[in-house]
């Protein structure tokens, strides 16, 4: 592999499906990114570690819960594909079980998020001098990341 093979890493040719069992099964494609931000996942804490009276560490793995925050502008057409999800949650008082796919060609990656539910959004744009890009925040309980 060539050293020019490794430069590529942009993240214009991703592309995030969305699949909302019960509202939208067939996925809908996540459309019109906010401006620095499309997906993000935070770290994820994987070990509980103590350090006893007498210095040694023990540590021990843990389950995580795997949070994903989606950025949209307000023109987006996903976002109001989102504000039904929200809307459905709000009126309905309850969830909608719901997996995420990101496929990211310039690393050659797809990252799926399963079994989730959306736990946070913003169905209301920030009027500011332009309206304000909004974030959706889902938590997953299962995470993979294969190679296309």
């Amino acid at each position: 592999m060539s050293q020019a093979a490794n430069l590529d890493i942009t993240s214009a040719n991703a592309e995030a499906i969305l699949t909302v069992e019960e509202i939208f099964p067939s996925g809908i494609t996540l459309q019109m990114f906010g401006t620095d931000q499309a997906l993000s996942m935070e770290a994820i804490d994987l070990a509980e570690t103590r350090k006893g009276v007498d210095g040694k560490l023990v540590a021990g793995y843990i389950p995580a819960i795997y949070p994903v925050t989606v950025t949209l502008e307000a023109a987006s057409p996903s976002h109001a594909n989102l504000a039904t999800v929200w809307q459905a949650m709000a009126t309905n008082k309850r969830v909608y079980a719901c997996n995420l796919v990101c496929t990211v060609p310039s690393i050659n990656t797809v990252f799926t998020w399963s079994v989730g539910v959306m736990k946070s959004g913003a169905p209301f744009p920030s009027l500011e001098k332009v309206l304000a890009a909004t974030n959706w925040t889902f938590e997953f309980q299962d995470f993979e990341r294969s190679t296309i």
